[in-house]
């Protein structure tokens, strides 16, 4: 399985199972405007985490040299995403302030942590393995031949 696909999928699930959780605890603490409010922050931090990395997926299949510059655009698109969702619900009167920001942070754990927890272990190499060097090929030396008098 790829690895971004594996990723989104092992984070997907536990915050698909972490959701009603959140969202209950706060439609019961903070009644029906809690709850409404606390399933909008669980619906944009899901949008938000999957979005950069279905992009991030996007721009790792291309130049390697280009990695680096599309973690950094996506990070900054990230940004203005959440900058312009603050500025947009700041003066919502009918928003639970509180339980929307707690339920991202909740829901930012779970989807950070078991990214984490994925990555791990997976155990993906992060460099390449070293070539072979033909000289070293024991098919190229006598069976009858030392190995010490090989190495010299």
């Amino acid at each position: 399985m790829p690895l971004f696909a594996a990723m989104l999928r092992a984070a997907v699930i536990p915050v698909v199972a972490a959701a009603p959780v959140i969202v209950l605890v706060f439609w019961i603490t903070r009644q029906a405007r809690g709850g409404l409010a606390a399933l909008l922050g669980v619906c944009i931090a899901v949008v938000f985490f999957a979005s950069g990395l279905y992009v991030m997926k996007r721009v790792t299949n291309s130049n390697p040299l280009s990695v680096l510059a599309g973690a950094l655009a996506v990070y900054l698109g990230q940004v203005i995403f959440l900058g312009l969702v603050i500025l947009a619900l700041s003066g919502a009167d009918w928003l639970d302030g509180e339980a929307f920001g707690l339920s991202i942070l909740a829901v930012a754990l779970v989807w950070q942590l078991s990214q984490v927890v994925t990555f791990v272990r997976l155990r993906k190499p992060v460099y390449d393995e070293p070539a072979e060097d033909p000289a070293e090929d024991p098919a190229d030396h006598p069976a009858d031949e030392p190995a010490q008098e090989r190495l010299l």
